[in-house]
């Protein structure tokens, strides 16, 4: 991870979504099993409000759990819910690790993130497409999270050299709408192949 700013255009990219795949079924099952009925689980945006104090890492996910036990109804331990929300990862993107390495020859990629550390800890440890970022911006070291705009400020004071992300994407268009106001070129990711395709666009001149 390259210590500060980038010597090269920089591409930020979201992690849950977009480098690695993010499934709540194997989530949703367990807790309805443990439940005896079936769970509804809130929104992704709605999950990033309920674990906010962790995202921003004011609070552990041993803090909360006996909040996500009433709320939803259940009673786990802080270990089961350890494992189980680290089961709603489903492996790392088809085709995004060869687009990554196509655009690393001419872009720094920076990963911005709301994620706990029991997340991200299982992430390093698991994904190696996470080695090919040449920085994070990781909500619970920051102490804030999307959509906060001190959040996107954070990339561009740290690696962007005064200027502004050549390009950025986010499964969540919440995240996009505040990236784009804070001037980025930024749009919904929806594949690899359309990342590479905008990225090129753009330095096309399209």
């Amino acid at each position: 991870m390259m210590p500060g700013k980038a010597d090269k255009p920089v591409v930020v990219l979201d992690v849950g979504g977009v480098l690695v795949g993010f499934d709540l079924k194997p989530l949703i099952r367990a807790l309805s099993k443990s439940r005896g009925e079936k769970v509804a689980f809130p929104s992704l945006v709605n999950i990033d409000k309920l674990f906010l104090p962790v995202q921003t890492g004011e609070a552990s996910l041993d803090d909360i759990v006996p909040e996500l036990n009433a709320s939803l109804g259940v009673s786990m331990a802080p270990s089961e819910w350890h494992a189980l929300s680290c089961s709603v990862f489903t492996g790392e993107v088809p085709g995004m690790k060869e687009v990554l390495l196509q655009l690393k020859s001419d872009f720094s990629l920076v990963a911005l993130t709301n994620t706990v550390e029991v997340h991200w800890t299982f992430l390093l440890k698991t994904y190696e497409i996470l080695n090919l970022m040449d920085g994070y911006v990781v909500s619970y070291l920051e102490g804030v999270a999307k959509p906060d705009p001190a959040i996107y400020q954070i990339v561009v004071d740290r690696y962007c050299d005064g200027g502004l992300p050549y390009f950025h994407t986010d499964d969540l268009p919440e995240y996009v709408g505040a990236a784009r106001q804070m001037g980025w070129r930024s749009e919904m990711f929806r594949s690899p192949e359309q990342l590479r395709n905008e990225v090129l666009r753009i330095r096309s001149g399209g």
